[in-house]
């Protein structure tokens, strides 16, 4: 199986901010991750943002769940972290965007620390 990469974005009434990081995801140059969401009781119309699409994207598996009370970005981690499939786990906030090269570029740094034991991540800029 192909290594993918988790994007994992913790959302909380943020419908204006979505679009934006979902165009940035689709216009990737790399397409070998899921974009897990969490949505923490959103009031305003986010996790029905969310699950459209969900329902439309064909590029890439975006998984969407909801919390029962809201619980904080800290849980909300939590819960994507147990449901992702990636090698890496990716915490990109809804009001970020990313270059289009984003998940390249993991893959890339990500080959230059394989043998590396004693590394605690990467970090990066999440846009220009």
């Amino acid at each position: 199986m192909n290594k993918i990469v988790s994007v994992f974005t913790p959302l909380y009434n943020r419908k204006d901010l979505l679009p934006r990081l979902y165009e940035s995801l689709t216009k990737q140059t790399n397409y070998n991750f899921e974009w897990i969401i969490c949505d923490d009781c959103s009031e305003d119309g986010s996790y029905e943002l969310a699950k459209e699409l969900e329902q439309k994207e064909e590029r890439f598996p975006i998984k969407v769940d909801r919390t029962e009370r809201n619980g904080g970005k800290h849980r909300a981690i939590n819960r994507g972290a147990a449901t992702a499939n990636g090698f890496t786990f990716f915490i990109v906030d809804s009001d970020d965007a990313l270059t289009q090269n984003a998940i390249e570029k993991i893959f890339t740094w990500e080959k230059t620390i394989q043998e590396v034991k004693d590394f605690a991540g990467l970090g990066f800029l999440k846009s220009d």
